[in-house]
């Protein structure tokens, strides 16, 4: 059985305001996968202290890839970036596959700098 990765951007050029959690990214079909994670890129103020945290949310109805996460929704997997402070850190996270939909967003911890250019990319891996 050959499994294949399919990439898609789902956030792009994003900046994220100090101590505060981004917009949602669009939704990923996860129906099918067998797993999972986020490649990122971000950019982090030479005078950022700390780093940010990359947020999955899943859909608790299974019932649409466009659902909305509300203010009061609880994360179903995160992953960390750890701060690079002036420069572009550049990762990748596995994350939990187990929803049909979901979505991501980046809580930045810094208290005093943004985060810009900020890139999700979904990697979901399938039969």
């Amino acid at each position: 059985m050959a499994l294949t990765k399919t990439i898609s951007t789902i956030q792009s050029n994003v900046t994220v305001a100090a101590n505060t959690l981004g917009a949602a990214s669009t939704g990923v079909d996860l129906s099918g996968a067998v797993d999972f994670g986020i490649g990122y890129k971000m950019t982090f103020n030479g005078s950022a202290t700390l780093g940010a945290v990359i947020e999955l949310y899943a859909d608790p109805e299974g019932a649409a890839v466009d659902f909305t996460v509300g203010a009061y929704d609880d994360p179903a997997d995160a992953g960390d970036v750890a701060v690079d402070a002036g420069h572009q850190a550049r990762g990748f996270v596995p994350l939990n596959r187990s929803a049909k939909y979901v979505k991501a967003k980046v809580r930045n911890l810094d208290t005093g700098q943004s985060i810009t250019g900020i890139y999700l990319y979904a990697t979901v891996q399938a039969p």
